[in-house]
């Protein structure tokens, strides 16, 4: 193979997605409980209109209906289970799943995590009820050592069903962080530099689908960025600025099941073009109101951990 494992990549790809292996994806949801949800501080820009104007009463009745979806989908066979940790006091980011951790599966099967460098004090306190989650299910835990800010997959996400990562960095994690990663885990990872504190997060403006296809914000990325995701996928569709940054609509959770062939997407209502493209790519799509999640910068995404 030309690639090499264990390195990060950045404008200068000399493979092609072909020559990646193949990946098992995760059929397990984790999600944690929203009890302590508020917004207290500004974090990202979508905190500036929700700080004291959130809806707690609305926010768990929102999240209660993201999870009974995901019960659903698990009763239809197309998800394995629905896991939740317990929201803890003073932990009022806690329902964002998503950050905390990154989880993996190796090509012999081994489970293992890394756990998150959070940037806020406030979000580093949600870390250790994560580990003792993965270390009850027989995770290898991995702590970072040389890295300083790191997010878990809210800038770390997976190439769909192949042995590959991509790694935004920027805003909540730092480059380096991806060098160290890339030698826990044994796996190349594709650095992508993210410009607009809108996305924060690679999570809210990168979306694969399938491993030809990837949904993006093309303002959230440098002109290289955009020339890496192009090599990497056959199909490369923007979607508008406003939508992806107002409705959230990249954060959107695709389940593209390998073994049901069931490809269902849920995402926050009122993206009408992301809507477009996933129904016309084959997804029954299901829309969702996480308007009050969105005030602090999450929609669907970041209020869940696919995990092994």
């Amino acid at each position: 193979m030309i690639y090499t494992q264990k390195k990060v990549y950045d404008h200068n790809l000399h493979f092609s997605i072909d020559e990646i292996p193949p990946r098992v994806e995760p059929r397990k949801v984790l999600m944690a409980s929203p009890e302590y949800f508020d917004i207290i501080d500004i974090k990202n820009p979508h905190m500036e209109k929700g700080l004291g104007n959130m809806d707690k009463k609305l926010a768990i009745s929102q999240w209660e209906n993201v999870r009974n979806e995901y019960l659903r989908l698990a009763e239809l066979g197309i998800l394995e289970s629905v896991n939740v940790i317990s929201g803890v006091p003073g932990c009022e980011d806690m329902v964002f799943a998503a950050n905390q951790t990154f989880p993996w599966r190796d090509e012999t099967g081994r489970k293992e995590v890394i756990l998150s460098k959070m940037r806020h004090c406030s979000r580093q306190k949600e870390v250790p009820y994560f580990e003792e989650f993965f270390r009850d299910e027989g995770y290898k835990i991995n702590k970072l050592e040389k890295t300083t800010l790191f997010e878990g997959m809210g800038d770390l996400i997976p190439h769909y069903g192949k042995m590959l990562l991509y790694g935004g960095y920027g805003f909540r994690s730092e480059k380096s962080a991806y060098d160290e990663i890339a030698q826990l885990l044994n796996v190349p990872i594709i650095a992508l530099e993210l410009i607009n504190e809108n996305f924060y997060h690679l999570d809210t403006c990168f979306l694969p689908l399938d491993e030809e296809t990837v949904l993006i914000c093309a303002e959230a990325f440098t002109t290289e960025g955009l020339k890496t995701i192009k090599k990497m996928f056959r199909e490369v569709i923007a979607i508008p600025v406003h939508e992806a940054s107002l409705n959230f609509s990249l954060n959107a959770h695709i389940i593209n099941d390998q073994i049901t062939g069931k490809k269902v997407a849920l995402m926050q209502k009122g993206g009408i073009i992301t809507f477009h493209h996933l129904v016309k790519k084959g997804f029954e799509v299901i829309e969702l109101d996480t308007s009050e999640f969105i005030k602090s910068g999450g929609s669907v995404f970041c209020m869940k951990m696919m995990v092994y």
